[in-house]
């Protein structure tokens, strides 16, 4: 164990990695300071206490270098190790890491968006319900990336009402609307999104419609795995 300031480097998550040529590995990084980096572990596959450590969900201390789209490991210290998570909860830490991979530009760097991640991979592994986490980073990431409206103001600048009917466009923001219509979302809806309350039931359904309708134009057509997965084993689940 390393704490910060003993080496260079700085705090990271592994977001996925795959075999890169004979030995080593190919790393998706999720920096503090430097976002999301490719790295090369050279040597990764035929050392088993490396390999062990370089596994999702799990914060390290990373040093790297080198020059060029790829950086090169050097070295990889544990930070903290979170409860183990299976079945749906993995899946959704899972959901979380996809999400950054396909929405996160490479090099761009988000301090405040890496607190969000690990605030939620901390609450998903002590057990804390899974749709009001997976609500609360999907808005933050919407937020650090630029792509959220203003959750309490319509494009007439008039502030959102709680009884009214609204359409939420990724490009033109909030709509009102004269009538009920199957985008058409409730005020209170926003209200509870903009102030961070997930665990409405009457508005649970419409905030999750509102994020991920949003986040759709950015992750184009391609469907995310993960969410396959979570959608098959969430019959009795709604919300998430």
């Amino acid at each position: 164990m390393i704490a910060p300031g003993q080496a260079r480097g700085e705090e990271g998550y592994i977001l996925h990695a795959r075999p890169w040529r004979d030995t080593s590995l190919l790393l998706e990084v999720f920096l503090r300071e430097g976002g999301r980096r490719g790295v090369i572990a050279r040597g990764a596959r035929r050392n088993a206490n490396l390999r062990a450590r370089l596994q999702p969900f799990r914060k390290l201390w990373l040093d790297l270098g080198g020059r060029g789209e790829l950086a090169q490991l050097r070295t990889a210290e544990d930070l903290l190790n979170l409860p183990a998570m299976n079945g749906r909860t993995l899946a959704c830490a899972y959901y979380l890491n996809e999400l950054l991979i396909r929405l996160l530009p490479r090099d761009d760097a988000h301090a405040g968006l890496f607190e969000h991640y690990a605030e939620a991979l901390t609450r998903l592994a002590g057990g804390r319900a899974e749709a009001p986490v997976l609500r609360a980073f999907e808005k933050a990431l919407l937020e650090e990336l630029g792509w959220a409206p203003d959750w309490l103001q319509d494009t007439d600048d008039q502030t959102i009402e709680p009884e009214a009917m609204y359409h939420v466009h990724p490009e033109h923001g909030v709509q009102r609307v004269s009538h009920s219509s199957a985008s058409a979302v409730s005020g209170i809806s926003l209200v509870d999104l903009a102030e961070g309350r997930f665990t409405e039931p009457a508005t649970q359904r419409e905030i999750r419609l509102i994020l991920h309708a949003l986040m759709a134009p950015h992750l184009g057509p391609q469907p995310l795995r993960s969410r396959e997965l979570l959608a098959a084993s969430a019959r009795s689940t709604p919300n998430t």
